[in-house]
């Protein structure tokens, strides 16, 4: 165990700050869990006020009895009882984003025959995530389908099924022809785009327009790029994407593992 000098600052009592960044949905809560036991992300476990704290991982997830397990291999001779604690606060990084966990005091447990430590699923989730973002190219022959809204300088509305090229919690990438420039100024802002996720679903999305430029494909055809970011994305919104980036970049690393076979 040891010992902080100073007490860290907690993103996850700041809710008037941090909202964006909670998760209170259970299934959202659980993705996550699971995926950082699949890691195996190492975490600070703070205890109390945060003086004191010990390494540990994820063993396992138990969603039929609503508790999860700790590794308390680290612990090592240290005289103190996380049992005993207040409150536990988790803190890991999972593809560069901060998680954090709040928990109530963890109880000594077995699993599988392992020693291990227990504690309740959480009902709060941090990730707080304000730099940049992974990005996942779209597959040509499962494209994303973005539907969007955009009003001309005569006021005709247009609406259009747009592909993406890549997408992120962050934002997306949309693909149209040179021609529409003038439907896609720099911050321009479309609401409820309908957002087609393949073997996922459709949700809708704001977007905001950063950047748009020209690119020719090798075939020589000229095409508009359109970078958007989402505004005021919801987290399960957020989790819907990013549950879809992580199977596909799983799909890919599997087929690529079994081609070099």
């Amino acid at each position: 165990m040891a010992e902080e000098d100073s007490t860290p600052d907690f993103e996850i009592d700041q809710p008037e700050a941090f909202a964006q960044f909670l998760l209170v949905n259970p299934p959202e809560i659980l993705f996550y869990l699971n995926l950082l036991a699949r890691r195996r992300c190492l975490f600070t476990a703070y205890i109390d006020d945060g003086r004191r704290f010990f390494l540990t991982s994820i063993v396992a997830v138990d969603e039929a009895a609503g508790q999860f397990f700790l590794d308390p291999s680290n612990l090592g001779e240290s005289q103190v009882d996380p049992a005993a604690a207040r409150q536990i606060t988790l803190l890991t990084n999972l593809d560069r984003v901060k998680i954090q966990l709040r928990l109530s005091a963890l109880r000594p447990a077995s699993y599988h025959g392992q020693p291990v430590l227990a504690a309740a699923l959480p009902t709060r989730l941090l990730r707080l995530q304000r730099r940049e973002f992974f990005r996942l190219e779209s597959a040509a022959e499962t494209p994303i389908i973005c539907q969007v809204a955009a009003t001309a300088g005569d006021g005709q509305l247009h609406t259009l099924d747009l592909n993406l090229s890549d997408i992120s919690g962050g934002g997306a990438c949309l693909i149209t022809a040179p021609e529409n420039a003038g439907l896609f100024p720099r911050g321009a802002l479309f609401q409820h785009c309908r957002l087609e996720i393949p073997d996922e679903g459709v949700i809708q999305v704001n977007l905001r327009v950063c950047k748009a430029f020209d690119f020719s494909t090798q075939d020589g055809q000229r095409h508009l790029r359109i970078g958007c970011e989402f505004i005021n994305l919801s987290g399960a919104r957020q989790t819907f994407i990013e549950r879809y980036i992580v199977r596909i970049e799983r799909e890919r690393k599997v087929k690529a593992s079994t081609s070099d076979l």
